[in-house]
């Protein structure tokens, strides 16, 4: 069973509050239970749940009587299965009743090394490293529990990425892939988590506006690889953007905008972008950075 497919349950009775774990077929009965004579309405209470499984709804609401009702989601991952387990989403007195819980639930939570208290269940876990080529899009899963969407592979081993959960923007620095296992366990799909762990992150906020990604590049990146007349040319354009950006920056002396724009015109023969489109369409700025690489070449190391 698959972390995704438990789903999490809030029985209120008279204000009380229980929490449990239910694979669907298990849900469903204890549905049917509580409904009674309205059973004819569990293909409505289904489709209610699957929303919260698509994200058009937080919880799914079942109501039996004035002081009874069950509240039920699929879980979306691991940090909000946490926090059901430590009665976040709970309103005043409640438990959780591992009783109640489907077997494969308390499986689930075995493999996610988690007691019914949200505590970590084993003393050790066997991690196992991955071979992986890190690409922006992909969604990560980090062993802390949170999940990430890649906004750009600055290294092999350093990623921009966004947490799923808040939109903070992260650089995370060493950044490895593995499978996690309970220790002394034969690994198979249904005991083996995917996840990543890194060995620091450089956090930055949840405004991406305010995020300079050339310095980021330089920072954290590897130096630009230049193949071909199309590579050079998409240097040449971060370059003069870079100084382009000093330029326009709002708030910097005019000493330092005036340097930024001599710099411009000494090094492009404009600071203008429409002029400088022109001249870079031309080829004029393809010799640029290959002669830079030779005279780096020719002078050697500086003293």
């Amino acid at each position: 069973m698959k972390l995704g497919d438990m789903v999490m349950v809030v029985e209120n009775h008279k204000g009380t509050e229980t929490n449990f774990l239910l694979n669907l077929t298990d849900y469903m009965e204890a549905a049917l239970k509580l409904w009674g004579e309205h059973a004819e309405d569990m293909a409505g209470v289904v489709s209610t749940l699957y929303e919260t499984k698509a994200g058009k709804k937080d919880w799914s609401d079942l109501y039996f009587a004035a002081n009874k009702s069950i509240h039920a989601s699929f879980c979306t991952g691991e940090a909000q299965l946490r926090g059901f387990l430590a009665g976040n989403f709970n309103d005043g007195e409640w438990s959780f009743d591992a009783e109640r819980c489907s077997k494969e639930c308390l499986d689930v939570l075995r493999i996610y090394n988690l007691k019914p208290d949200g505590q970590p269940q084993f003393p050790y876990l066997h991690y196992e490293r991955v071979e992986h080529i890190f690409h922006a899009g992909e969604a990560l899963h980090n062993m802390n529990g949170n999940d990430y969407r890649v906004l750009a592979a600055l290294s092999p081993d350093d990623l921009l990425v966004m947490s799923l959960t808040d939109s903070q923007l992260i650089v995370g620095r060493g950044v490895k892939l593995y499978e996690r296992y309970p220790k002394g366990e034969r690994p198979d799909d249904e005991s083996v988590v995917t996840g990543i762990e890194w060995d620091h992150g450089v956090y930055l906020g949840q405004d991406i506006t305010r995020i300079d990604f050339d310095i980021l590049k330089q920072e954290y990146g590897e130096p630009d690889r230049v193949e071909n007349v199309s590579d050079m040319r998409d240097m040449v354009r971060r370059n003069f953007w870079m100084q382009k950006n000093v330029e326009q920056k709002e708030g910097l002396p005019d000493r330092v905008r005036n340097a930024a724009r001599d710099c411009l015109e000494n090094t492009f023969g404009t600071s203008e972008p429409e002029v400088f489109d022109k001249m870079l369409d031309k080829g004029v700025y393809d010799g640029m950075c290959h002669a830079r690489e030779e005279q780096k070449q020719i002078s050697g190391k500086s003293r």
